[in-house]
Parts: C-alpha cells; sequence; structure tokens
C-alpha cells in the first residue's frame, strides 16, 4: 500500500457539502461560455426550434446522469468512469475510459482560459469605454501569456484546497446564472413589446419542439447540445471530498442538469425572440460576436454585465475542469493503471498536486500548440470534444447496467432508472458519436474547412488521441500488470439495498 492511501495522505474528506458539489457541477459546464459558443449555430441549424433542440439534448444527459447517480452509491470513487467501468467490463475499457476524461481536460482547459480573457476584456473595454482592450481581446498575442498566467493561477487554487474552490465557485456561478437570467428576461420583455432594433419574433410554444427543423437539424443539434450540458459529472469525482458521498455528489449532479435545462431553454428562446433566426444564422461562425452584440443591443450601457458574466463561466470552468482530469489520473496511478507518482497528494492541502499540475501543463502545452498552427486548429480540438465525451458518457451508462445486472429485475424502477434509462442514453450517445465521426470526415463542416489526411481536423485529432492512449495503455501493462489482473465484478447487495455504507475502494480488490 502506497502513502497515498494511508494516513494524512487521503483526500481530504467532507471538505465540501451538498451546495459546493452542486455549484462545481455548474461551473464545471460554464453555463454563460455554452450558450456562446452555441447559440448561434444551433440557430442555424433549427430556426426557431433552437429552444427544443436544447430540450432534446437534455434527455440523454438526464438519463447519464442516472447512472452517474447510482454508480456513485456503491463505488464513491473520485475516478467515477475509470473506477466503475473496470469494476464493470474490465481494466481495457476502464483505462480507456479515464484516458478519454482526463484528455477533455486537456483540449479545453487552454481555450476556457482564452475565452475567460477574451470577454473580460471585452466587458471591461465596454464598462470603460476603451477601444483599446477591445482591440486587445482580439489579439492572440496579447491573450495567450494572460490565459497560461489565469489556467496556473486556477490550478493553484485546486491544489489548495477543495473547498478553497468551492468558495471561489459559490461567487462565480451566482455572477453568471443571475446575469444570463436577467439578460433572457430583458432580452424577452423587449422582443414581445417590438422594442428590439434587431428581427425580434413572438415567442411559440411550437420552439420547444425539437423535431420542427427536420431530422438532420436534430442530430446535428443534439450534438452541440450535448457539448453544452457536459461538465455537470465534476461535482462526482469530488465524492470522496463531499459529505455523504455515496449520495451528495450524484444528487447534486442531477439537480444540475435541470438547473442548466432552465437556463439554457430559458436564454434560448429571449435570444431568438429578440435577434430573430436570419441574424443569429448569419453571425452563427462567430460566436464571440454574437454575445459581445447581443449584450450591447439587450442590456444598452449594461451590456458589459453579460460580456463579464460569459468570462466568469470560462474562468470558473477552467479551474472545474481541472478536476475530473485530475482526480481520475489520481485515481489511475493508486490503481495501478499509470505510474504511483501521479498519485501522489499534497500532505497540507490533501489535493493530487502532482495529477493537477501535470494535468495544467500538458493543457497548457496543448493550447499554445494549436494556436501556434492557427485559432481554426484550436476550435477544431474543441469539436474533437464531442467524440470524447460520448465514448465515455456511453460507456458509463453501459457499465451502469452491467455492474447492477443482478439487481434490475428486483423492482420496475431499477429496470428503469438503472437498467433501461442509461443503456438508452448510451445508444443515443453512440449514435451521436456515430453521426459526428460521418460530419468530420468532411473537412467543410470543420472550423478550418481544411483537410487533414483527407478528412476534418477534428476527427484526426480524436482518433490520435485515442490511439495515443491506446499505445500508451500496451506500454505501461509491460511494465506493471497489478491493475490488469483486475476482474469484472458486482456490487455488495447489502451496498446495493441499503444495509451499509459505501466506501472508496482504491486497491480495486473488493467487490
Amino acid at each position: 500500500m502506497t502513502d497515498t492511501q494511508t494516513g494524512n495522505s487521503q483526500l481530504k474528506a467532507g471538505a465540501i457539502g451538498f451546495v459546493d458539489a452542486l455549484v462545481i457541477g455548474l461551473a464545471s459546464t460554464s453555463p454563460a461560455y455554452s450558450l456562446a459558443a452555441i447559440i448561434g449555430a444551433v440557430t442555424a441549424l433549427a430556426g426557431v426550434s433552437a429552444p427544443g433542440i436544447l430540450l432534446a439534448s437534455f434527455v440523454p444527459m438526464a438519463l447519464i446522469a442516472a447512472a452517474f447517480l447510482h454508480l456513485n452509491r456503491v463505488d464513491p470513487d473520485c475516478g467515477t468512469t475509470f473506477s466503475w467501468v473496470t469494476r464493470a467490463m474490465g481494466p481495457w475499457f476502464g483505462w480507456l475510459g479515464g484516458w478519454a476524461i482526463m484528455m477533455t481536460g486537456v483540449l479545453i482547459v487552454g481555450s476556457l482560459a482564452d475565452v475567460g480573457i477574451r470577454f473580460g476584456l471585452y466587458g471591461f473595454g465596454d464598462l470603460l469605454g476603451s477601444d483599446a482592450l477591445v482591440e486587445a481581446a482580439d489579439n492572440a498575442w496579447v491573450r495567450m501569456p494572460l490565459a497560461i498566467v489565469l489556467v496556473l493561477v486556477m490550478t493553484w487554487i485546486c491544489v489548495l484546497g477543495t473547498d478553497v474552490s468551492a468558495r471561489l465557485q459559490n461567487v462565480l456561478i451566482l455572477v453568471q446564472v443571475v446575469s444570463l437570467l436577467v439578460f433572457a428576461a430583458v432580452a424577452i420583455v423587449r422582443a414581445v413589446g417590438g422594442d428590439s432594433p434587431l428581427d425580434e419574433v413572438t415567442p411559440a410554444v411550437g420552439w420547444l419542439n425539437p423535431f420542427g427543423a427536420g431530422g438532420a437539424a436534430l442530430s446535428s443539434g443534439l450534438l452541440l447540445g450535448v457539448f453544452a450540458y457536459w461538465g455537470w459529472e465534476s461535482a462526482v469525482n469530488l465524492s470522496e471530498e463531499t459529505t455523504d458521498g455515496a449520495r451528495t455528489p450524484g444528487r447534486a449532479a442531477m439537480l444540475s442538469t435541470f438547473i442548466l435545462l432552465l437556463t439554457y431553454v430559458s436564454v434560448a428562446v429571449a435570444v431568438v425572440a429578440f435577434a430573430g433566426t436570419q441574424w443569429l444564422s448569419d453571425n452563427a461562425g462567430e460566436e464571440e460576436a454574437v454575445f459581445f452584440t447581443l449584450a450591447t443591443e439587450v442590456l444598452g450601457g449594461w451590456g458589459w454585465v453579460l460580456l463579464l458574466s460569459v468570462s466568469t463561466a470560462a474562468i470558473a470552468s477552467t479551474q472545474t475542469t481541472i478536476i475530473p482530469a485530475s482526480r481520475t489520473g489520481l485515481s489511475m496511478a493508486r490503481r495501478g493503471a499509470i505510474p504511483a507518482q501521479v498519485g501522489r497528494i499534497h500532505p497540507r492541502h490533501r489535493t493530487p498536486d502532482v495529477s493537477t499540475w501535470l494535468v495544467a501543463v500538458i493543457a497548457i502545452v496543448w493550447y499554445v500548440g494549436m494556436y501556434l498552427v492557427s485559432e481554426n486548429a484550436l476550435f477544431d480540438s474543441l469539436t474533437a470534444l464531442a467524440l470524447l465525451i460520448a465514448f465515455y458518457y456511453a460507456l458509463t451508462g453501459i457499465a451502469c447496467a452491467v455492474y447492477y445486472r443482478k439487481h434490475l429485475t428486483e423492482s420496475v424502477r431499477n429496470l428503469l432508472l438503472i437498467g433501461v434509462g442509461p443503456v438508452l442514453g448510451s445508444l443515443m450517445l453512440i449514435w451521436l458519436l456515430a453521426l459526428a465521426v460521418r460530419d468530420q470526415s468532411d473537412p467543410a463542416n470543420s472550423y478550418s474547412g481544411q483537410a487533414w489526411f483527407g478528412v476534418g481536423p477534428p476527427l484526426v485529432i480524436g482518433i490520435a488521441v485515442f490511439l495515443v492512449g491506446v499505445v500508451l495503455m500496451f506500454v505501461w501493462r509491460a511494465q506493471e500488470r497489478r491493475y490488469w489482473a483486475e476482474r469484472p465484478s458486482l456490487p455488495d447487495p447489502d451496498v446495493v439495498r441499503g444495509l451499509k455504507p459505501a466506501r472508496p475502494d482504491p486497491d480495486g480488490l473488493e467487490g
């Protein structure tokens, strides 16, 4: 047994409670940034059915959230998907699920910091009437060093302690959610009153019908919607650091998806009503421009409020996105799936400092490297996220049904919520994954519009990340076989029935 599993080298139990876990789950999705990134594209695809697309995107997320809830109850391990898939389906699938989670953090952390800096400069430029700040926001060589500093600062806060991170997130999430809802309310009132300078449209219940724009728009829009909802499970990665870790994080994750649903649909209705579908479609390729313009048009001299909301969303998510990647690295290290040094826990702060800094450094290298290729290449790497997200979410849903297979027929509730629901959510995500592969095989669907090896850059990046993972997996297996000796198992029946509490099993020996 290593020092990461003994004494005060354990993670700090009870560091956060339900509200903190909920806030971290919400912050990880970065609601304001996610909406800024996708609302124009979704409207271009689905027109006034854009709110319905975001409503439909909630369905697979809710089904997979149920899988996270029930798996966490019997195995509150900070490695989440990695640990659960290993137990249910064996080490090979488990390792790849863990790799996918770590790489999502690597691919997006630098971009989130970049957006945080960009919209921060936009917001202060608008507040102070400074054209110089707005020009600086559009200059990559100004943003890049600031974004790197931001990543390092957010990483340092993560290392200081989960409780410290939670206190910061409580402030940031309040700012962005309140700002978004105020923006939505003002936009709808002005649109209904005919006071929009753009092409307002009167809201209608039919906007919530995701099938209104046709099947092709629905499938493509769902891919964007999955990206918007992604991240809520960060609360579950903190199960070992949360009060009542077997139950609280799962409940927080479930509730966060419903809060996101309300926020996303409300803002989507407001944006479509105020701006009209034509304007949004014409600006679909200019994500930052959409919210930058709408902030001023809707809120007038108070537009900086929304711009700073997007900035705080991206800054908050810069920090919280590091959490699942670093905790997954910790879980993999202490099970012997990657080098044990990665699993070191800081003796004073009791956080996984090595895995946290490792994720940050690799993310910075990726961010700078992609930017040196081109800004479009950076955006293409974000598109590749859809492949990794769909993969590990789908694995989790299947693992839930497989792990609980002996208990599915005990009640109708178990059959539906632990079996049918997660599997259905997984099948939907596999379908979306296949669509993403099909769409990204055409270079025209990428940001750059260029071809890498004859296909779109996002598909090349996604496949390359997966193949690198496979190679590293085989290399490490040749050196350390302990983890690969694990075999699929079943949950303790007494834990499933609530007769005794669930506890994390870092060695993977129970079951």
